[in-house]
């Protein structure tokens, strides 16, 4: 594996596209040409007050282009949000293991199950799925305030929107709705909160299936060296499940092995 880095990226758009959800456009070909589905980055912040990097999932990454949605939620996305077009900041290359699309082939079926933020890395995931001729259906949940159904939908993806508040689409769990509308399917892929991980792996698992599930664990350095995103993994044959770190392990792991203890 190449060893990663960390490189200066232009800022060519960064806009709001929902309530505290922005989404930044970076012009960066070093991270672009090598971002994988469900890989993230690191983006390290000039202010010195903001000494460790924030992991943000790769949502897209075509034509020289990296692609970041991220939610507003304290001082370093909060400074992300405020940089402007034009700006150089510092990501590093894409790091962490990512979906393995690797057993996917034409006219098979797939499930992207999405919740909130955790439905940017699915759009990636998406686009190279359509190329191999896989059937899309995506189930996208937020608490009242969708994002990147359009997108999807422009791939040919099946789309299914849910809400908590009801306001727009399903009124309940992106899973719920996903089932209420007979998305039951070959492969299954699923990022968001840990809570919903356990129930997507739950299901598929009760349909004979095993979701990849992409964690969503709060990381510190981002690489490995500070222990902060450990999971406990519960490997084939195993008695007891081992600590796995989600940034170097992961973020991506089979929903049968992860020992979801909440």
């Amino acid at each position: 594996m190449e060893a990663k880095k960390i490189v200066k990226a232009e800022i060519i758009s960064n806009r709001p596209i929902a309530t505290n959800i922005m989404e930044m456009k970076l012009q960066v070909p070093e991270v672009s040409s090598l971002a994988k589905p469900g890989q993230f980055v690191n983006v390290y912040m000039d202010d010195k007050s903001l000494i460790l990097p924030r992991p943000i999932s790769i949502c897209d990454a075509d034509d020289n282009v990296l692609t970041l949605i991220y939610a507003i939620v304290g001082k370093g996305s909060l400074w992300m949000s405020e940089c402007t077009v034009g700006q150089e900041i510092r990501v590093s290359t894409p790091m962490g293991n990512g979906f393995d699309l690797s057993g996917l082939k034409e006219g098979d079926t797939a499930l992207l199950i999405g919740g909130g933020i955790g439905s940017c890395p699915l759009l990636k995931t998406a686009k190279i799925l359509k190329d191999k001729g896989v059937k899309l259906n995506v189930a996208i949940g937020f608490r009242d305030e969708p994002f990147l159904e359009e997108e999807f939908k422009a791939l040919g993806a099946n789309v299914v929107v849910a809400t908590d508040s009801g306001r727009v689409g399903y009124h309940g769990t992106a899973l719920a709705a996903a089932m209420d509308n007979g998305m039951d399917c070959d492969h299954w892929f699923t990022c968001g909160p840990k809570i919903m991980l356990k129930f997507v792996a739950k299901e598929a698992m009760a349909r004979g299936k095993d979701a990849q599930v992409s964690m969503e664990e709060r990381m510190g350095c981002g690489y490995g060296a500070c222990v902060g995103c450990v999971v406990d993994i519960l490997e084939k044959g195993a008695e007891a499940p081992v600590r796995k770190k989600v940034c170097k392990d992961g973020p991506v792991f089979l929903g049968s092995e992860v020992f979801f203890n909440e």
